[in-house]
């Protein structure tokens, strides 16, 4: 479902061949189309049409209704620059939202790769649009490639793909770390995000070869059970409730955040019952340590 809608445009280049006849545009249109059709009623009844979809189904469309309309501009524009307008729509799909500030295409598929948690944080939403912004950029690059030699195979399909799958696709990997390395994270303002978070703060140092599972039972406005699995070095967080914790804090939401933040003594709050614990409370001490306060 994730790249169903690029069949067609696999089905239209092939069906075009190296002609790009004015007949044989025709046909790859409508077959593509067709075909596109049928994936974008499949993806419906699935919850899975996305941003892509609509965007290329209008190429097709517009192409079919203008050539066999009549249309010999729009005809011949499919026939010498096909692999620009198809760079030009992806273009123009990833811009137009980003410009009107509403959800880009960045999210189809961020939901599908990352926690749920994460994409409460305010930070996911600046780099999905950072992320689009990229690709923006990209795509109009491939158009520009592909304009500027429409016949040459090396500017309309080498070049253009080599910079989507490779300068693209590799972005995920680079672009995100260096966005909050030059704009650093602010703590969560939500319990859930906080928790599940903590292992990007988990000093591994000060763990050392330490092995435990802390359970955290949260109540209030944003309740919820949450669980951090400790060994070897690594922190990994978990939704639900631990097999076997060696550290269970029932506490309110908002305390957990003040505490996290500085802003309030953990074992004051704990003197003053504002939140308990149960079981191996040293390890309780070592939670400031394993997991220093951010403001």
């Amino acid at each position: 479902m994730q790249i169903g809608s690029f069949v067609p445009v696999f089905v239209y280049f092939y069906l075009c061949g190296a002609a790009f006849t004015a007949e044989g545009v025709r046909h790859a249109l409508l077959v593509a189309l067709v075909v596109d059709s049928a994936y974008t009623a499949l993806a419906w009844s699935q919850g899975e049409v996305k941003q892509f979809d609509a965007a290329i189904w209008t190429l097709f469309a517009t192409g079919t209704l203008a050539t066999r309309a009549g249309i010999e501009p729009v005809l011949r524009l499919y026939q010498r620059y096909s692999p620009t307008l198809l760079f030009v729509t992806l273009g123009l799909m990833a811009l137009i939202p980003l410009l009107l500030g509403r959800e880009t295409f960045t999210y189809y598929y961020a939901r599908r790769q990352f926690p749920r948690w994460q994409l409460k944080v305010p930070e996911f939403h600046d780099v999905s649009r950072v992320m689009t912004a990229y690709w923006t950029l990209l795509f109009f690059t491939a158009a520009s490639l592909a304009a500027f030699a429409p016949t040459d195979w090396h500017f309309t399909f080498l070049y253009p793909n080599l910079m989507i799958f490779g300068v693209g696709m590799t972005a995920t990997v680079w672009l995100p770390p260096l966005y909050f390395k030059l704009f650093p994270p602010a703590l969560p303002s939500a319990v859930e995000p906080l928790i599940m978070g903590m292992p990007l703060v988990f000093d591994r140092k000060a763990a050392r070869d330490a092995r435990a599972s802390i359970q955290f039972r949260v109540s209030g406005s944003e309740p919820g059970d949450y669980y951090l699995d400790i060994a070897r070095g690594r922190c990994r967080s978990f939704e639900g409730v631990a097999p076997a914790a060696d550290l269970t804090v029932y506490t309110p939401d908002t305390v957990w955040l003040k505490i996290a933040r500085g802003e309030l003594d953990g074992e004051r709050a704990l003197r003053e019952g504002l939140y308990r614990a149960e079981g191996d409370f040293v390890l309780l001490s070592k939670i400031p340590e394993w997991f220093p306060a951010r403001r």
